[in-house]
């Protein structure tokens, strides 16, 4: 966790402050074609990564990097995660905390150079009170679930998240 936070923040950060010169939909099509493209990889056995360090901190920097600039790329990071054969639970808290700590690092880089207006706070509150419910959630479904299937379950997802991100840009 800490090999992948330490690339993530400081390239969320360096995102967030591109933020606002690329285009947001090319970016986030990127993305969505990236991750389409890992889980037909991963899923016919194309590729495989092994956990290493090297994973962690060029996963994390990536996806801190694009995170920054597209607001959010938590399949990306679902994705690394999902690559170091965790166990559903240590998966799911992995993402969250990874989750947590980039978009605080950006919310602060966000504040000190673009206007968020009066209505953010209490969006940003209610976004993270609804993460919080919704890994509560995750976490009593998953553990009903056998590994693998969680596997799959998240390939599916990641592959619809990536389709929209493509198709909507």
């Amino acid at each position: 966790m800490l090999l992948f936070l330490s690339a993530a923040i400081p390239f969320s950060m360096l995102g967030a402050l591109s933020f606002a010169s690329l285009p947001t939909a090319l970016v986030a099509r990127i993305v969505g074609v990236a991750i389409l493209l890992f889980v037909i990889l991963k899923a016919t056995g194309m590729i495989a990564f092994k956990p290493s360090r090297r994973v962690l901190v060029i996963g994390g920097g990536v996806t801190g990097l694009l995170s920054g600039l597209v607001g959010s790329a938590g399949p990306l990071g679902a994705a690394v995660f999902l690559s170091l054969g965790l166990p559903p639970l240590a998966y799911v808290a992995s993402d969250a905390v990874a989750s947590i700590v980039m978009h605080s690092a950006k919310t602060i880089v966000y504040g000190a150079t673009i206007d968020l207006g009066p209505t953010f706070w209490p969006l940003a509150i209610a976004m993270g009170l609804a993460m919080i419910v919704g890994t509560w959630a995750g976490c009593l479904l998953i553990k009903r679930l056998p590994v693998e299937r969680f596997r799959q379950l998240v390939m599916v997802l990641l592959a619809l998240i990536a389709t929209e991100m493509i198709v909507m840009g």
